[in-house]
């Protein structure tokens, strides 16, 4: 980060320390209990990054408990586009808010399993006009009343601050307490950390400067792209390949090293010819020389890897585990030890509901990673209306939401024409014209193969993900026309810069066309307007000269009988 500004110099910082808390709800009794807080004050959830001016949101708090005694919160929330990937399940909400930005309803919802919000109807009828917002997110900030710590002293079912906010809202009257809401736009942000897909979320926003001021100090020279972040305390070889990865400081990167979707903690060094992909690599780690570590594996501080060694979707610890669960084979060096699920047999499952959402890491597409804010001031203004941005581009929601519904398809295995459903539901939804629903969804299972495990079996895994999406291929790829929308989706990809494998491009045109999904003619059409300086066109030119070979033997033939 950049060196600390003048006023945090003087800043004070008390830690109040109980070892009987063991809920958010107990931490906030045991505030009041020891008198530290009398006034208004500010609550930040732990991991809160954010720019913004806390002050006049302060200001606006107090004055709002002026014209309403009875104010208990306001809930700060940033403006957030549904379904944006940077919109964290446990953050999405929806809200119904009066005329005043007062919180009449309060639900937290997640997109896979809660499929409708009930409104009671009197919300309706007490009040003239109700807006329901689902284009925000949390920001786990909330400005708070004196009165928010006597009323979990006098409340003990209360243990989070969701439990706070529905409490209140359902006691109202008897509570006599309201909540009100603050939504942030503009180049205002913050987010909490709590999870790894909110990590990497917000990881990528300060790379990008979403949350200037707050800006990382990196390395820019030809070995760390724009799209990498490497502290400059940290050495990096000059065959080195980085490819959208977090480095802190004092890392050690050997030569022929590559590092893709990956976050390297500090003094971690990872030797020649290793490889790391799509996972997390704590502080004071040791990968030593040819091992590969990928597909949302996550090691602890400390742990040393074996050369050559493959670790695949898996937590590792450097000490031994003293669960009853561990296992022999559960050794993968002298200081790297698999970590299992609790005693729990429930929590087996964990395991791989974790290994899924890590794997998901990768999941980054430059070209839908913009934000569509405008460059706006906190203002005094009590109507804060959504219209003031720009919308979303339809056809880059659509292709997130049509990555995120074939992943969950081929990990969960669900019915392929289920999933056609749901893709043709997104279309109608976003007014998506034919040929771009062909383009996406070819593009969408082509970028599936990122996280296959590289090595010997990478093609054969490719080809099992290609026949799994039979169905899809059959569905969408029918005319001439569907064909080219296939090829150009095949392009792009092996285009896009990624370390793909050199015979990736042959390899998906070859499977098509032996499937009968590509026919002779559309290939030909689609390679003569390849540039002969492309990637593709030095994959695929040699495969092209066989095709162009055998359909004049074919004429040939048919001339001669």
């Amino acid at each position: 980060m950049e060196e600390a500004v003048g006023w945090t110099l003087s800043m004070k910082v008390h830690l109040i320390v109980s070892e009987s808390c063991r809920s958010f709800g107990d931490c906030l009794r045991d505030l009041d209990a020891k008198g530290h807080i009398r006034g208004d004050f500010i609550l930040l959830e732990p991991g809160v990054v954010s720019n913004i001016s806390l002050l006049p949101l302060l200001k606006r708090h107090s004055a709002q408990c002026k014209a309403d005694k009875g104010t208990a919160m306001t809930l700060v929330f940033q403006e957030c586009g549904s379904g944006h990937k940077s919109l964290s399940p446990e953050d999405e909400v929806c809200v119904a808010l009066s005329q005043k930005n007062r919180v009449l309803f309060h639900k937290k919802t997640k997109r896979s399993n809660d499929k409708r919000v009930d409104i009671p109807l009197e919300i309706f009828l007490e009040n003239p006009v109700v807006s329901i917002r689902h284009d925000i997110r949390d920001t786990h900030i909330t400005i708070c009343s004196s009165s928010v710590l006597p009323l979990f002293i006098d409340n003990f079912d209360f243990q989070t601050k969701d439990d706070f906010v529905r409490g209140l809202l359902i006691n109202e009257d008897i509570l006599g307490s309201t909540i009100y809401s603050h939504i942030l736009k503009g180049s205002n942000y913050a987010a909490s950390v709590h999870n790894w897909r909110s990590y990497q979320s917000i990881s990528m926003k300060l790379k990008d400067y979403w949350i200037y001021p707050l800006t990382p100090s990196s390395k820019r020279s030809r070995l760390v792209p724009n799209e990498s972040i490497v502290s400059p305390t940290s050495k990096v070889a000059l065959s080195a390949i980085l490819c959208r990865c977090i480095v802190g400081p004092n890392v050690v990167i050997g030569e022929k090293v590559t590092i893709q979707d990956a976050f390297i903690f500090e003094n971690t060094h990872i030797e020649d010819s290793a490889i790391v992909s799509l996972s997390v690599i704590g502080s004071d780690c040791l990968i030593k020389k040819g091992a590969k570590v990928t597909v949302g594996s996550v090691l602890g501080k400390g742990v040393v890897i074996n050369e050559n060694s493959l670790i695949e979707n898996i937590l590792v610890q450097a000490t031994e585990s003293e669960h009853d669960l561990a296992q022999p084979e559960d050794k993968l060096g002298d200081a790297a030890y698999r970590l299992r699920a609790d005693e729990d047999e429930e929590d087996l499952e964990m395991d791989k509901i974790l290994a899924k959402r890590l794997s998901r890491l990768h999941f980054y597409d430059a070209t839908s990673d913009t934000e569509y804010e405008t460059e706006e001031e906190l203002s005094d203004s009590d109507v804060l209306s959504r219209s003031d941005s720009p919308p979303l581009d339809d056809t880059k929601v659509f292709f997130t939401e049509v990555i995120d519904s074939l992943a969950r398809g081929f990990e969960d295995k669900l019915l392929c024409d289920n999933l056609i459903l749901e893709v043709n539901s997104s279309r109608y939804a976003y007014n998506i014209t034919l040929e771009e629903v062909n383009y996406y969804v070819i593009k969408a299972i082509l970028i599936m193969s990122y996280k296959l495990p590289t090595g010997g079996q990478y093609f054969s895994k490719f080809a099992q993900l290609l026949n799994y999406f039979t169905p899809v291929l059959k569905n969408y790829i029918k005319s001439q026309s569907s064909m080219g929308d296939c090829l150009q989706a095949v392009e792009d990809v092996a285009e896009s810069g990624e370390p793909l494998s050199d015979k990736w491009a042959i390899f998906v045109v070859k499977y098509l066309y032996e499937k009968d999904y590509l026919s002779e003619d559309a290939i030909l059409k689609w390679f003569a307007n390849v540039s002969p300086e492309s990637k593709m066109w030095s994959q695929v030119n040699r495969f092209v000269e066989w095709l162009q070979e055998a359909e004049e033997e074919d004429s040939s033939e048919e001339e001669s009988e």
